[in-house]
């Protein structure tokens, strides 16, 4: 492969971190994302068998790449800041490796944003907790959260969720389906701060729901350092600089060849 293939190989490579470091900024004030790194690997190595030569500059056996290319994103599950809010209805888990389960039109999701509200049932009196998408947050028996019709407000203590009715009363109403990932590399994004878990042995487990897994009134911001982002798009950008010179640089010494042989 000649100088200018490989530093073509590796610009689009490049191009597709900086991708990732864009998407980790945009998100920066998403409530409970979590940002993604990227890592390369060798596409190939080359090594020329040259004979020793007194003269010759390169040492025998050169070991000469042919690019980079982005081996993978992995997330990282670091526990973001906690800010409080005052909403009740707002929750924060307090363990990294810990998401609520939501119901979706496309299966159960995984997520990290408490940000919750009440919704009318479609069908009977009472309240659903749901997202701010409208989708369905799930209790311990993997069923929708439903509370009476007269609900005021609600209340997480004892590792249960109770009920504020109207009349001064209150009612358990069940508690959050919690799944701990094992295998956080495993996580597919599903879109809208929502993740999809494959199902393969070993990569999750249900928890139940405790006082010290999550805080009420509180909501948990993205993991997103912007200094150090800014930081690495910008070494970033200075690789796709390099490269670029070095398939400009190819082309020029293409083109010599060409008049040359002319």
């Amino acid at each position: 492969m000649s100088i200018g293939h490989t530093a073509a190989a590796t610009l689009s490579q490049l191009q597709a971190k900086i991708d990732t470091i864009s998407n980790n900024m945009a998100n920066a004030e998403t409530t409970g994302f979590k940002r993604r790194s990227a890592s390369f690997a060798d596409v190939l190595t080359s090594e020329y068998l040259n004979q020793p030569n007194e003269n010759r500059q390169t040492p025998h056996g050169l070991r000469v790449g042919t690019g980079a290319k982005l081996a993978q994103t992995q997330i990282q599950l670091e526990q973001g800041t906690l800010r409080e809010t005052g909403r009740e209805l707002d929750f924060a888990l307090t363990e990294a490796d810990l998401f609520y389960n939501i119901e979706t039109v496309a299966g159960t999701r995984l997520t990290r944003d408490g940000t919750f509200y009440f919704s009318p049932q479609a069908v009977g009196n009472g309240l659903e907790l749901v997202t701010s998408d409208g989708n369905r947050v799930l209790d311990s028996d993997g069923e929708a959260i439903v509370m009476p019709g007269d609900t005021v407000s609600l209340e997480w203590r004892d590792g249960n969720l109770f009920a504020q009715l109207r009349n001064g009363g209150e009612q358990q109403v069940g508690s959050f389906a919690l799944t701990r990932v094992l295998r956080p590399q495993t996580l597919e994004s599903g879109g809208n701060n929502l993740y999809v878990l494959p199902e393969l042995p070993g990569v999750s487990e249900e928890v139940v729901a405790a006082d010290e897994h999550m805080k009420q009134n509180m909501l948990e911001q993205a993991n997103v350092d912007l200094g150090l982002e800014m930081a690495e798009l910008m070494e970033t950008q200075r690789l796709l600089q390099f490269q670029a010179r070095a398939y400009s640089f190819a082309d020029d010494m293409a083109g010599l060849a060409n008049n040359i042989r002319r």
